[in-house]
């Protein structure tokens, strides 16, 4: 025979049973909960470095290939900067060629004219040799300091032509802008005739002056004029009939620069010429000519 004890505990400690069997398992479950949640954020956390080690490594990798296009770029800059020099030097170097051939030309002839003749196409070609010259000699191969370039060519004309003993004198006011040599050839040109011009026919054997201005308009036009005081042109003078090689030249000069050219007479002669600034350049200071 069997007996069956049953032991009841009393009503409060079921409860309280119940409650810390509870209270365990929400621990638990939130103690899972934690660990999950951990766990995803050491997911997340690991992924996302990987991810920026990997993008880390593709900026390295662009960087690296940025740098090489960049010292490429650098050394093709500095091989063409390097071959512009030296077409600069032996365009030089050939045009002095020139003028020696010229001058040993000269030294042939009896023809006062044709001396003449000679003289002022080796002043051409010097007023050419002088902006290679300045752009072979300058840290700039595309832009020359025009106020400096022409200074040196009105001191080699005043020599040339030995206008100081003559009682010519020379006034500048030239505004310091670089220019590029597809104008600067030109502009060199334009001076060289038109102070020519003045020093063999302005002043009849009589002491003068000869003015030289260029500045800029506005951002997108220069003006160059050259004037004297000497005795002005002939009363019947028509700038669209004349016909001489240093006119001509002006005229195509002009337009080569596109630009507007006139000559007046008024106590002298006045040649002015307005082109376009679009070629200009940039500022002296950060780029040396």
């Amino acid at each position: 025979m069997s007996i069956n004890i049953i032991i009841r505990l009393p009503y409060y400690k079921l409860i309280l049973i119940n409650h810390i069997s509870v209270l365990a398992i929400s621990t638990i479950v939130l103690l899972l909960v934690a660990l999950a949640f951990a766990f995803n954020l050491y997911y997340l956390k690991r992924h996302s470095n990987f991810l920026l080690i990997e993008k880390q490594k593709e900026i390295n990798e662009q960087n690296q290939s940025l740098q090489l296009l960049i010292a490429d770029k650098d050394r093709l800059i500095d091989e063409k900067n390097w071959l512009l020099k030296e077409v600069h030097h032996r365009v030089k170097n050939n045009l002095q060629i020139v003028m020696s051939l010229l001058n040993t030309q000269s030294a042939f002839l009896k023809n006062n004219a044709a001396l003449t003749a000679i003289r002022e196409s080796q002043n051409r070609v010097q007023s050419i040799a002088l902006i290679h010259q300045k752009l072979y000699a300058s840290l700039s191969v595309a832009y020359i300091d025009i106020a400096v370039y022409i200074n040196e060519l009105i001191n080699y004309l005043g020599d040339s032509y030995d206008v100081y003993d003559k009682g010519i004198r020379f006034e500048q006011t030239i505004e310091p802008v670089k220019m590029d040599v597809t104008q600067a050839i030109p502009v060199g040109l334009m001076l060289n005739e038109a102070i020519t011009n003045a020093i063999k026919y302005a002043f009849a054997g009589a002491k003068g002056t000869i003015k030289i201005g260029l500045e800029t308009l506005d951002d997108a036009h220069i003006i160059l004029q050259i004037s004297d005081n000497g005795i002005g042109l002939p009363a019947d003078f028509d700038i669209k009939e004349a016909s001489s090689l240093g006119m001509e030249m002006m005229k195509a000069l002009s337009k080569q620069l596109d630009g507007d050219f006139k000559i007046e007479s008024n106590n002298g002669v006045l040649i002015t010429l307005v082109f376009g600034a679009e070629k200009k350049f940039g500022n002296l200071d950060n780029e040396d000519s």
